[in-house]
């Protein structure tokens, strides 16, 4: 399952695409037997109509301003995808391995970029610094892809990534196995890589409840004692999984994390106390009106995470 996985690429020439690229070309290791597809879409020339009260002069000088924006932009674009290039040739990966693709706007960057689904394994993307309200009321391509991806694992890259720590928070969901499948792939492609796998146990009965009636809290111990034998029966299956799949067992670590108060924040607390770079999280399958209201797990970590890349496995 290793073989020669393709990976897209989307660059746009800023600051967050170049953070992606960088991090990526770091990350896997010289010898890596993986195609990598640098995508740039062309930013769209907005539609031009005439507003009452412009006259006919005005919008021929816009739309000559627009056009001629569009060609500076379709001038740009070879340098950009080439100084991508040159990072990943530097990092010492092939450059036959690596293509560059320019395409005209579409349906939209987000939909553009989920059309190259079918012909790739995974995408790799820059998040810009966006506060939350901005994401949230931009709809960022970013977040977009992340929202409508058919099942694609999706990398998410914010700021400079330091560290080769790799932090799987898993929940025992049957999407853990794809995550370390994935974890596997990258450890195969990575050079050397330290691995903690981490499950998170939230308190069974709330604190308040405990107070209230004293008997919850012999049943509390005996019921959580069950939890984190299973939990540690998870952990130490997916060590298990993962040196079956050739990851030496010194690489990979296990953590336990009870008394947690809210799973995404135990997992980034964990993620900048331990110096992860990288965290590879599965996806709840639930439906994305839930996803949109509660924002999951993963989305949250995906917004709070800084200078880390974030894979999210559907």
């Amino acid at each position: 399952a290793n073989m020669g996985k393709r990976i897209l690429v989307g660059i746009d020439g800023s600051p967050a695409s170049l953070a992606a690229v960088k991090y990526l070309g770091s990350i896997l290791g010289k010898g890596a037997e993986v195609k990598i597809d640098l995508l740039h879409i062309l930013p769209g020339i907005p539609a031009l109509f005439l507003e009452p009260g412009e006259n006919m002069a005005e919008l021929m000088q816009l739309q000559g301003f627009a056009q001629r924006a569009s060609e500076e932009n379709r001038r740009r674009a070879p340098s950009l995808l080439q100084e991508a290039t040159e990072i990943f040739t530097r990092a010492g990966h092939d450059p036959a391995n690596i293509r560059q693709v320019i395409k005209d706007p579409c349906a939209g960057v987000a939909q553009d970029i989920l059309e190259q689904e079918g012909t790739h394994d995974g995408i790799v993307l820059g998040r810009h610094g966006m506060s939350a309200v901005e994401a949230f009321l931009m709809g960022s391509v970013t977040h977009k892809v992340l929202q409508h991806t058919k099942g694609l694992p999706i990398c998410v890259v914010h700021g400079e990534v330091k560290s080769r720590k790799l932090l799987v928070p898993i929940d025992g969901s049957p999407n853990s196995k794809r995550v370390l499948d994935w974890v596997a792939w990258l450890l195969a492609e990575a050079g050397p890589i330290e691995v903690t796998v981490l499950h998170v146990v939230m308190p069974l009965i709330g604190e308040e409840m405990t107070s209230m009636w004293t008997g919850l809290v012999d049943i509390e111990a005996t019921i959580e004692k069950r939890v984190i034998d299973d939990a540690e029966d998870m952990l130490s299956q997916a060590r298990t999984y993962l040196m079956e799949r050739d990851i030496p067992g010194f690489a990979i670590k296990t953590r336990l994390e009870t008394r947690a108060h809210g799973v995404a924040r135990t997992i980034l607390k964990e993620a900048g106390k331990g110096g992860y770079g990288s965290v590879m999280i599965g996806r709840r399958g639930i439906s994305r009106t839930k996803r949109f209201l509660f924002g999951s797990v993963s989305n949250k970590i995906v917004q709070q995470a800084r200078d880390m890349a974030v894979w999210v496995v559907s």
